[in-house]
């Protein structure tokens, strides 16, 4: 009973979750990109990579079946990278390069026990709104020291 109680719960609060997410507003400033950039990668240190794709998703012009293709590539690496860096404690925004009005990408360091990756996540702006055009997570730290 407790157990179709919880499921039935955690699928109300999942349907509003994401029907918020689906009438969330239009990403008009690089400030919007910095904001769902930000809930994404809060989403990522929890390992909730489901959730923090959800929120790019309104703002992604990319095919349902890729999208959760992306998601079944992060957690199948997912295991290798817990057992290499351990425990996961926290994130940080160490760079945002521009190019001209145009792109503007985000690298979040997410820090563990044994070491770091970092998350790059890029937005594009064909006209008047930005769309999310990558992301990405790398081990290989040396762009950041640029």
């Amino acid at each position: 009973m407790i157990k179709r109680l919880t499921t039935l719960l955690t699928a109300c609060l999942l349907s509003l979750t994401y029907a918020g997410i689906a009438n969330a507003k239009d990403l008009r400033s690089p400030n919007d990109t910095k904001v769902i950039s930000e809930k994404m990668v809060g989403h990522f240190i929890k390992k909730e990579f489901t959730e923090g794709m959800a929120i790019a998703k309104p703002h992604w012009p990319l095919p349902q079946v890729e999208l959760d293709n992306l998601i079944k590539k992060i957690e199948k690496q997912w295991p290798i990278v817990d057992k290499r860096f351990g425990q996961a404690i926290n994130y940080e925004l160490v760079r945002e390069q521009k190019i001209g009005d145009s792109f503007i990408r985000y690298y979040y360091l997410h820090k563990f026990k044994n070491h770091a990756i970092y998350w790059k996540i890029t937005f594009y702006k064909p006209e008047n709104e930005w769309v999310v055009n990558g992301v990405s997570f790398k081990d290989n730290l040396d762009i950041l020291y640029q």
